[in-house]
This record gives structure tokens, C-alpha cells and sequence, in this order.
């Protein structure tokens, strides 16, 4: 399973990621892998996040982004991409049974657009889903993929506050991810996130953030 996060703040925006993907054998076994990469950058201003079926999206997204252009903006991206993944499951548009079988790959696009004064300051978050025929969503505040249930709660008690600075936001991110992973195993390994600001797009090293997050049992989070 997945945990992917996007968020606008005041600096631009913040990304999360896991690094979990599980599969299933035919004697139903199960198998963790704490190494995949589910935050890929396609550009200097725009990254996507992929959630689902990971080996199959990140082939979607790997033969993608030879067709993403340094000037491309985030919304030419989503629409892009977006045409880019129906063509490659057209053949599943005269099989609907086929279709409804078929990986579930959801993503979120996100990246900064040019202003009025030609600088890379409008933040955009784009959601493309496997079973909205990958059409590109509404643009949102901040978007939660995956294994979301503690995150929407803390989303929902912290994003206006959090959203005044990228420090606060990058803290809530990282206490999504960990208390995830501390009570709901099927997201977890190792965290990536990035900042995107007018500058471009920068690593963020979680451990100086993982050091001060207090370890909460679920009753505590959800009160």
C-alpha cells in the first residue's frame, strides 16, 4: 500500500512520500519491499506520486517524462500525461470487465506555475486516477493518496496553520507518514519529501524532522 501527499504553502509546496509496496504470492504469502520511489521529478517545477500498482506506474511515468518539456507548465503536464495514460489502456475502453481488472494507478501532479511577473510561484495540484479513466481532477489545496484516514484527520485539524510556512508543513507531513506507518504497516519504509519553491526543487532530510516527533498511540491522534 501507499501513502502520497501534496500541500500548498506559503513558500510553494511540500510532497511525501512512503517507500512500501507490498505484493502477494499464489500461496498468499506476503512480501514488504521498503525501496520504492514514489516521488519522481519531471521537470524543475513539477513532480508526480504515484500510488497503486507501483511497477506498472512507474513505467507509465518513466515513458512519460521523455515527452515532458523544461517549459511545460504544471496544468500542459496534467493534461499531457493524462492523454498519455489513456492511450497506453485504450484497449481496455472496449472491455469494461477488462478494465475494472486491470492495475489500480492513481497519481498526483503538482508543481509551480508562472505568475503575473513571470516567476514560479502559483502552486498546483492536479489528481489523474486509474478509475476516472485517468481525466485530470479539479485542482485541490492539498491532496492525500493511499493509506489516508490519519492524515485526513491531522489535515483536517492543521492545514490552515500548517500552510503559513513550508517548516510547519514539512512537520506535518513527516507526523502523516510516521503515524501511519506506526499504526497501519501496509504504508511505511523510508520517507521522501521535497520542497518546490521559486528556486526549484529541493530534498528535505526527515530525519531532522523524525528526531522531534513524539511517538503517539491512535486513541491520542484521533481525539
Amino acid at each position: 500500500m501507499t501513502l502520497i501527499i501534496a500541500a500548498k504553502c506559503k513558500d510553494g509546496l511540500i510532497l511525501g512520500a512512503d517507500s512500501r509496496s507490498t505484493s502477494t504470492d499464489v500461496a498468499g504469502a506476503r512480501y514488504i519491499r521498503d525501496a520504492t520511489e514514489k516521488l519522481i521529478q519531471l521537470n524543475k517545477y513539477s513532480c508526480i506520486l504515484i500510488a497503486g500498482e507501483s511497477q506498472a506506474s512507474i513505467r507509465l511515468v518513466e515513458e512519460f517524462k521523455k515527452k515532458v518539456k523544461t517549459k511545460d507548465t504544471v496544468e500542459e503536464i496534467s493534461k499531457k500525461f493524462s492523454d498519455f495514460c489513456r492511450e497506453e489502456y485504450e484497449s481496455y475502453a472496449h472491455n469494461i470487465i477488462l478494465f475494472k481488472n486491470s492495475p489500480e494507478l492513481h497519481f498526483i501532479l503538482a508543481g509551480l506555475d508562472k505568475n503575473r511577473k513571470g516567476k514560479n510561484t502559483l502552486p498546483r495540484i492536479f489528481v489523474i486516477k486509474h478509475c476516472d479513466w485517468f481525466f485530470v481532477g479539479e485542482e485541490m489545496e492539498y491532496s492525500i493518496v493511499g493509506k489516508y484516514d490519519i492524515s485526513n484527520y491531522l489535515f483536517a485539524k492543521k492545514y490552515d496553520e500548517c500552510s503559513a510556512s513550508s517548516e510547519k508543513m514539512t512537520e506535518l507531513i513527516v507526523q502523516c507518514l510516521y503515524d501511519t506507518e506506526k499504526i497501519d504497516g501496509d504504508a511505511g519504509g523510508k520517507m521522501h519529501l521535497v520542497s518546490i519553491t521559486e528556486y526549484g526543487i529541493s530534498e528535505i532530510d526527515t530525519k531532522l524532522y523524525e528526531e522531534t516527533i513524539e511517538q503517539k498511540d491512535i486513541i491520542s491522534i484521533m481525539d
